[in-house]
């Protein structure tokens, strides 16, 4: 890639060797989103980690290179969602679905990498993409199929 934007959802304890990587690979660590997760009975997740319980997940942004429209936005940096039960994704998923929130924020940010009428297509890529989300116009997206 020579100019772009990277989004990499990671956990607190990856969070330093993710940047590591990407830095490494010439991204600059740009700015980061967290996704304050909630139980469906409205309580917040406590996830058990080394020290300090992990109620999030961290979506980091790293960008490469110039050539790009970023529109700058006042949209908060946290996104407050609730996780669906495990019981309804892990048997065709590694991970759980992302709140919708996420991609219109992305989408916000970057106004000329959606659906393109010259080009019939868009400028968006998902990997990993969830088999059950619905396809957004602009998006490719692709699903790793989970064997059991």
């Amino acid at each position: 890639m020579t100019a772009g934007l990277v989004f990499m959802w990671t956990h607190k304890l990856l969070q330093a060797d993710v940047v590591r990587m990407m830095e490494a690979l010439d991204c600059k660590y740009v700015e980061n989103l967290v996704w304050f997760k909630k139980s469906i009975n409205n309580d917040m997740l406590d996830q058990p980690s080394p020290y300090i319980s992990s109620t999030k997940e961290i979506l980091l942004m790293f960008k490469k290179g110039d050539g790009f429209e970023l529109r700058h936005q006042r949209s908060p940096d946290v996104i407050i969602d609730f996780e669906l039960p495990p019981q309804q994704w892990i048997a065709q998923e590694f991970t759980e679905p992302k709140p919708q929130a996420v991609y219109d924020m992305i989408e916000t940010l970057l106004p000329k990498a959606g659906y393109n009428d010259e080009l019939k297509r868009g400028r968006l890529l998902e990997l990993w993409a969830k088999r059950a989300s619905p396809r957004r116009e602009g998006w490719i997206a692709f699903h790793q199929r989970k064997h059991i």
